[in-house]
């Protein structure tokens, strides 16, 4: 069985994205997978089965760190680095050493998250904006010496990353067959929104409590589930009419995000019209449809190509267009909710954002690559 070791950008215990039903779940079954975490609150070297915990202040000369605590690189057929620039330098710097291919996972382009970010608060300047084309360009140019990427989209790569010749094998957002539900809620009088992952003024999640303030009259009750807690409080202050019936949470788990998903009704996963977010598909929405609940999500081609009528609730990222959708939405008998939620979570499994057919064809191209 061949060997991979997976470096990702994560604290220990990460679940986050394909890390954990994907990397760590599905692919163990054709690949000797070993990962690396890395820890800010401890200063020593642990191993923990195959999970080796790293101080991070080491990530920059990972791969001798990694040998002066014994693990024989040389031993390894891949070796995968997860959104890190600097980690995947040392790694590439160490391939002919140590004779292992190397992959780069970019699960979301970060450097041009926080540049757009910067925008949206109209804190950017000429040379912020000329840092992140350099950062862009290294990054790229890193990638091309890979032997394999796995961006979440095609799309996102053509966007981001450009076209180029390097083997490219996108992993986007998908579903794990071992966690999904059917959804079996307590019962309860108004329908219950939900919003799973980040906050901040790039998202304009704003735009979504401004609509459900029109709706105040009508019966809804949102939860918000975020790492972003403080931010959320904010944004929830700013609208007292609605404080009551929004509530701010943080899970501290998969199955405690799970059992959020399952009290609530339908998923928000409404984003702006910008290339970041109109090239892949949230994780929120696989979040969602893992409980058999649908997704209200921003009309869009890319978001089209994976859901059908009656799969998801389109809504264009405007004003009154999220008004009149969320109207809908809370008129909609319960019964077609749950339609719609099982439609869509049927359809995702069907497809290859089944993280367990996505193991087997990943395990393919590995054998392929270790090949050449």
């Amino acid at each position: 069985m061949k060997k991979l070791l997976y470096i990702t950008d994560q604290q220990e215990y990460s679940e986050h994205g394909t890390i954990g039903p994907l990397f760590n779940g599905h692919l163990r079954k054709y690949v000797d997978v070993h990962m690396v975490y890395f820890t800010k609150f401890k200063h020593s070297f642990q191993v923990k089965g195959t999970d080796y915990i790293v101080p991070q202040k080491y990530q920059k000369e990972i791969c001798c760190y990694l040998s002066a605590k014994g693990v024989e690189l040389g031993s390894f057929d891949f070796v995968f680095v997860r959104n890190v620039g600097e980690i995947l330098e040392d790694v590439l710097q160490n391939r002919e050493r140590y004779g292992y291919k190397v992959g780069f996972r970019a699960s979301f382009p970060k450097t041009v998250e926080a540049y757009e970010a910067m925008k949206a608060e109209e804190k950017a300047t000429w040379f912020s904006g000329l840092s992140t084309q350099y950062k862009t360009y290294k990054k790229r140019k890193l990638i091309a010496q890979c032997d394999l990427f796995l961006p979440t989209s095609k799309d996102m790569q053509q966007t981001f990353y450009g076209e180029g010749s390097l083997a490219c094998f996108p992993l986007p957002a998908g579903l794990d067959p071992l966690r999904i539900r059917p959804h079996d809620p307590a019962p309860h009088p108004e329908t219950r929104f939900i919003y799973v992952g980040t906050l901040d003024t790039l998202r304009q999640f704003g735009r979504v409590l401004e609509a459900l303030e029109q709706l105040e009259a009508l019966p809804w009750h949102l939860t918000i589930s975020t790492l972003d807690l403080a931010y959320a409080k904010q944004l929830i202050a700013a609208r007292p009419a609605i404080a009551e019936r929004v509530e701010a949470v943080r899970a501290e788990s998969l199955e405690e995000l799970t059992a959020q998903i399952n009290a609530s009704d339908v998923g928000i996963a409404l984003l702006p019209r910008v290339p970041l977010f109109d090239t892949s598909i949230p994780a929120k929405v696989m979040d969602y449809y893992t409980c058999a609940i649908p997704a209200v999500i921003t009309e869009n081609p890319k978001n089209r190509t994976l859901f059908g009528e009656g799969e998801a609730i389109y809504s264009a990222f405007e004003p009154q267009a999220i008004v009149e959708t969320l109207r809908r939405v809370i008129a909609m008998p319960r019964e077609e909710i749950a339609r719609i939620g099982e439609a869509g979570q049927e359809k995702i499994l069907g497809m290859k954002r089944n993280y367990e057919v996505m193991a087997s064809e990943l395990a393919e191209v590995l054998e392929e690559l270790a090949r050449r």
